[in-house]
């Protein structure tokens, strides 16, 4: 039979006191410290969906934009056709350069900022990547 004696009782007291203190120092602060790393994670990636949000209504944007100058292009395109029987040859082509440039530009000038927003989420998402793991680590990443 087990006798229950002081010395069980001191060892039971003293596990009762050290499960205190490293509640008290290790497993309280580690708690927080991971909700707290675990509330940035989160508004991190609100902002990246915010962030995935606006490319993707820039994008939709200059889609609908690029569609309208393709439809005013064409439109242009008809009514130069139309007077082509009675201008000149070289009138007729600058008035499609000018519409091909319009196009490209326009074209250029989506591919561009697409490129730069792509990048800038990149970017955040590097800076978000290497805060986690700085926090994770405890210690810098470079």
């Amino acid at each position: 039979m087990v006798e229950i004696n002081l010395t069980i009782v001191i060892q039971v007291v003293q596990f009762l006191i050290l499960v205190f203190i490293l509640n008290r120092i290790l497993f309280k602060p580690i708690s927080r410290a991971i909700e707290e790393r675990d509330g940035r994670i989160d508004a991190w990636e609100e902002k990246t969906r915010t962030l995935q949000e606006t490319v993707r209504t820039k994008i939709e944007s200059y889609e609908k934009e690029l569609v309208e100058v393709r439809a005013k292009a064409q439109e242009e395109q008809q009514q130069l056709s139309n007077e082509l029987k009675e201008r000149e040859k070289e009138k007729v082509g600058a008035v499609f350069e000018e519409a091909a440039q319009m196009v490209a530009s326009t074209k250029q000038a989506l591919q561009e900022e697409t490129k730069r927003l792509g990048q800038e989420l990149r970017r955040q998402a590097e800076e978000m990547a290497q805060m986690v793991a700085e926090k994770v680590l405890g210690r810098k990443v470079s």
